[in-house]
């Protein structure tokens, strides 16, 4: 057994044995490197139309290598998995030393990215250090993709192209989609799934917008089409294997029955999740205003969990739809499940590494 699965399997025995004695303590570690995307995604707040602004509140505003190396060692005494995202994480040039560190700290790693920048990258470089990689992909079809992303087309022909070189290489990755109202056909006829396996992708990870508090549109599909949305999917995983639907079933079932996931307690304390200037919102984006921010360079994790503000998540049942957080809202038995099949997979590359 390697040592990555050791430190894992050690790590989730103390958060079970704190969890015990009532302690909450993060799991997951997300790692926003940089206010930067070059994508002008509506739905996200990265994407800002002023990317000059954007670049400026970048350098002025982002961690700098040796901070996040700092913030790295903290979070890795909790966590047992690490996610690196953004704004666009490989837009920074000191993203692959970054994503080496992580590695020499024994942390999983699984990188959410755009895409549009992979064919810079050493690829077999990045293989050896990223478990998987998480590909943004809203749409598979070229007009609602840059409809939805606010990017030319020959950037989604550039995204097509990267991530053949994913295939190419045999880097495991799988596909997201945020579904809006423009992306809604694609999974009612179901062809987006056999596009994602044509493109190399064994999984699918699926979840319906949550609509920003901070503008005045919405983009959510009606209720009509969300329900036509959840049926095929439900109807898909059944006659198929591949890709595999990572949200469980039941996120969809319950869209279907009540119009929202349904959760007891919000359980967005079992993710830190640390923006690009090293600060963490308790107990999340929703409420960000300064009494709430702490900064991890200056706290570390037992003070700002021990934070009076985590008592919102105990009644706040704001996200209606947003699937991490239902996900991580979810019975400690469903979490664990799919968790032990992570160690399981991690265990099975180790053995076949080691052929």
């Amino acid at each position: 057994m390697g040592i990555d699965t050791i430190r894992t399997i050690k790590l989730l025995g103390k958060w079970s044995s704190k969890r015990l004695l009532g302690k909450k303590r993060p799991l997951i570690a997300v790692f926003s490197l940089t206010h930067y995307c070059n994508f002008y995604c509506p739905m996200c707040p990265f994407g800002d139309s002023d990317k000059i602004g954007q670049l400026n509140m970048a350098r002025n505003n982002d961690l700098t290598t040796e901070q996040w190396k700092l913030i790295f060692d903290k979070v890795s005494k909790y966590c047992i998995w690490s996610i690196i995202e953004g704004g666009e994480p490989t837009s920074r040039p000191d993203f692959m030393e970054l994503i080496h560190y992580l590695n020499k700290l024994n942390m999983p790693v699984t990188l959410i990215t755009n895409c549009s920048l992979l064919h810079n990258i050493d690829l077999i470089e990045l293989k050896k250090y990223v478990q998987f990689i998480t590909c943004s992909i809203d749409s598979v079809y070229e007009q609602s993709y840059c409809k939805i992303r606010g990017v030319p087309n020959n950037v989604f022909r550039r995204i097509l192209e990267n991530l053949l070189l994913l295939k190419e290489n045999n880097i495991p990755h799988y596909f997201n989609s945020v579904i809006t109202k423009y992306n809604t056909e694609e999974f009612i006829n179901q062809s987006y799934f056999e596009k994602a396996k044509e493109l190399g992708s064994n999984a699918v990870s699926l979840t319906f917008v949550e609509d920003r508090s901070d503008v005045n549109y919405s983009l959510l599909p009606d209720r009509k089409t969300m329900i036509s949305i959840c049926e095929s999917i439900i109807d898909y995983n059944k006659r198929h294997t591949t890709p595999k639907i990572m949200i469980p079933i039941e996120y969809f079932q319950q869209i279907i029955q009540h119009g929202r996931g349904l959760y007891d307690e919000c359980g967005v304390w079992k993710s830190v999740f640390i923006n690009a200037n090293g600060t963490v919102l308790v107990p999340c984006w929703k409420y960000n205003s300064p009494e709430n921010v702490y900064n991890l360079l200056e706290k570390n994790i037992e003070e700002v969990w021990q934070a009076p503000q985590w008592d919102i998540a105990r009644t706040c049942k704001d996200c209606k739809v947003l699937g991490c957080i239902w996900y991580s809202s979810q019975p400690t038995t469903t979490f664990a499940k799919n968790y032990l099949r992570g160690i399981s997979n991690l265990i099975n590359q180790e053995k076949q590494q080691a052929l």
